[in-house]
């Protein structure tokens, strides 16, 4: 099967399931209306690097361009899962969302350790979450009950889409928020 030959059929599908006019689409690409139509109608085939431009801009991977979905795809690469935790936790840093503490002496943390006086020891790791710490805290607890009740749920993945949109939603206003007030 030649895949090229479907990628206007997907770039279409997935632009019109994201509720996005081919002039929107177009606009966040960095070409004409014209260009996607006849990407779109099979006319033209894009090269890769336009491939690459039109899944940035519908936020989908570039397999679900050429395959309709990454799981019809005959190129499967092994999950790297150790660097997509890295990956994430570089994500967060670099945005300011997390920091590191090791080993606390007497500072202003004591009161959130639980240390009325002096002697306490308090030597530990800490993870500081500096922004959206309630989405975060509110994504962290529903994983959890997520995790004891997935089995209860007819069809837990989409549930589990709706929690993780849900709080990314509620992120991505904070992040509005706080460039607005710049």
């Amino acid at each position: 099967m030649n895949y090229e030959e479907h990628i206007g059929e997907n770039i279409k599908s997935v632009r019109i399931s994201r509720g996005l006019s081919q002039q929107r689409l177009a606009e966040l690409c960095g070409f004409s209306n014209t260009i996607l139509s006849q990407y779109e109608n099979g006319k033209k085939i894009p090269n890769l690097i336009t491939t690459a431009k039109i899944a940035k801009a519908l936020k989908v991977i570039i397999d679900r361009l050429y395959y309709g979905d990454e799981n019809n795809a005959f190129i499967v690469a092994e999950s790297d899962d150790g660097r997509k935790i890295v990956n994430s936790i570089y994500l967060l840093w670099s945005k300011g969302v997390i920091s590191y503490y090791e080993k606390f002496e007497n500072s202003i943390y004591s009161h959130m350790l639980n240390c009325e006086d002096d002697d306490c020891e308090k030597i530990g790791i800490y993870l500081n979450i500096i922004k959206y710490h309630e989405p975060i805290k509110r994504l962290i607890k529903e994983l959890n009950d997520f995790e004891k009740k997935k089995d209860t749920y007819s069809e837990p993945e989409k549930f589990l889409e709706m929690i993780l949109e849900s709080v990314a939603s509620e992120i991505n206003s904070e992040k509005e928020k706080d460039e607005e007030e710049i």
